[in-house]
């Protein structure tokens, strides 16, 4: 129920730049395994700091929910560092972030308001190995200036299902596959996955092939004694995407389309770089050989006669490289305790003979979101994402609009494994367009919490969701040009609407909804 619902960006992404399109893209994820925008389950407010009996939470002031007030700003001196509630992750990868931040036995400590206490909780959350990080203190007992600096963590799954592909359409019966990660390879904070998608031949379209992909990826978020994280990845795309040759523009039937084949291989290597505790940029470049089978004179038969088919790619063996720059700001980590928070992201990445590339084009994509908490307890989150491409990107780069409606297919890994558009609500012609150079999105979200743990074992919460929303997408200039000459608008406007329930489990998050279920319907 995994399967990414925006990522109009390069087919297989990993590790930071995921995060990125996750982020950037509107998306949480198809199967919601990672929430973007919402924050709904926004996270757990923080257990509070111990003087005494009592806990103290370090960033708290002002008075306790009992009408205790917390003491005031002093100097004390850390005696000792407890680590607890780690199973699977090593107490000196823990201690490590700490000791960057010189919060070490003996060291001086200024509580509640010393910035390395929230540095150093911030770097061990950004491991992704741990769903909640406090720094407590006790006193010693006879030496009040001395305490204990208790570090709690609750880890994560270390093992998550991050994706699952199962559907079937018109164009293609069966599909399906599964992406995995392990966010603590060896015990030492690294991440690593991969996954792979399988698809039957279309049987109604002549000469086309079986489609089908995989990918790898590891990941550092922090190399020790650095203040930077590395990723890498390397993928594996045989496609066989369909385009039309016959019929009205918003017709699915596969008969009416032939497949264009091509073969993607390449890879990735980025660093990410933490500014602030929730400001990070990170850079990367792709390289990929990219072996096209172009057919001779692709030609759609339209109610005007024959029209040349633009395929979006160059014929033949090429390379194409590309430099992803990108900046995410995610100021949501304590939106439970004070009732808001927000994220923003922009991605920008260039393709040119500069860098070594065959195809030359610029593509730019920029997106927020921020949540508010109302007053009975429930979350709602409006978002807005853009994208614009300048150049000749190849297909698989350009937006494609069954990525952008809840209920029709997207792309996963990569491929796209249906020929069936977006449900045309309004009737401005937004189900004739396939592939785009511009889009725009805004959805608000209203979210429902139903509970916090379960008796079936494996099920840590659920929640109610209700999303909607508004889309457009447009083509290149010269497919614009057609549309007017159609009398169709240039963007047109597109609905998007969903109902169902979020589960979190221990090997991720799983969306049962009505979106789910038509995307993976032969419509």
């Amino acid at each position: 129920m995994c399967a990414s619902r925006l990522r109009p960006g390069r087919g297989p992404t990993t590790g930071a730049r995921a995060r990125l399109r996750a982020a950037i893209l509107g998306l949480r994820t198809r199967g919601s395994c990672a929430a973007a925008f919402a924050l709904a389950p926004a996270p757990a407010p923080e257990p509070v700091e111990v003087v005494g009996d009592e806990a103290i939470e370090p960033s708290a002031v002002g008075p306790l929910d009992d009408g205790a007030t917390l003491p005031g700003t002093r100097s004390v001196r850390i005696a000792r560092i407890d680590v607890i509630g780690n199973d699977q992750v090593p107490a000196r990868i823990i201690l490590d972030p700490l000791q960057d931040e010189t919060l070490v036995a003996d060291a001086a400590l200024l509580w509640p308001e010393d910035p390395r206490v929230e540095r150093a909780r911030q770097r061990l959350l950004a491991t992704g190995n741990f769903e909640r990080v406090t720094l407590k203190i006790r006193p010693l007992v006879g030496d009040p200036a001395s305490v204990v600096l208790i570090v709690a963590v609750e880890e994560r799954s270390s093992i998550n299902v991050t994706d699952l592909y199962l559907g079937s359409s018109r164009m293609t019966a069966f599909r399906g596959g599964l992406q995995v990660r392990e966010t603590n390879f060896l015990g030492r904070s690294i991440h690593i996955g991969g996954g792979f998608i399988w698809g039957t031949r279309p049987a109604e379209i002549p000469n086309s092939r079986r489609q089908q992909g995989g990918r790898f990826f590891i990941e550092a978020p922090r190399i020790e004694g650095a203040n930077f994280g590395l990723v890498g990845s390397f993928y594996m795309i045989s496609a066989s995407e369909a385009y039309r040759v016959a019929g009205e523009l918003d017709d699915p039937a596969p008969a009416l389309h032939r497949t264009v084949d091509y073969s993607r291989i390449g890879g990735t290597l980025g660093v990410t770089i933490p500014l602030l505790s929730n400001l990070s940029i990170g850079a990367d470049y792709g390289f990929e050989r990219v072996n096209a089978f172009l057919p001779d004179d692709p030609v759609y038969a339209g109610p005007e006669g024959p029209e040349p088919v633009d395929l979006s790619l160059l014929s033949g063996v090429r390379r194409l490289t590309s430099a992803h720059l990108r900046m995410v700001w995610d100021g949501r980590d304590r939106a439970l305790e004070v009732g808001k928070g927000g994220r923003f992201a922009l991605d920008v990445q260039l393709s040119s003979p500069l860098i070594g590339s065959e195809y030359e084009f610029i593509k730019i994509v920029a997106g927020g979101s921020y949540t508010f908490r109302l007053p009975w307890r429930h979350w709602i989150t409006p978002s807005i994402v853009a994208g614009q491409i300048a150049g000749r990107a190849p297909r698989f780069e350009r937006f494609y609009a069954g990525d952008l409606q809840d209920w029709t297919p997207g792309r996963e890994l990569g491929l796209i494994y249906s020929t069936r558009s977006p449900f045309d609500v309004f009737g401005t012609g937004v189900d004739r367009v396939v592939l785009g150079d511009t889009f725009g999105r805004i959805d608000i979200e209203y979210v429902w919490p139903l509970f916090t743990g379960s008796r079936v074992r494996g099920i840590k919460g659920g929640h109610l969701f209700l999303s909607t929303g508004v889309f457009t997408i447009a083509g290149s200039a010269a497919e614009k040009a057609l549309r007017r000459d159609a009398d169709l608008p240039v963007f047109p406007a597109g609905f998007n609407a969903n109902l169902g329930l979020r589960l979190d489990t221990v090997i991720g998050t799983f969306d049962l909804s009505v979106g789910n279920v038509l995307r993976r319907l032969p419509l």
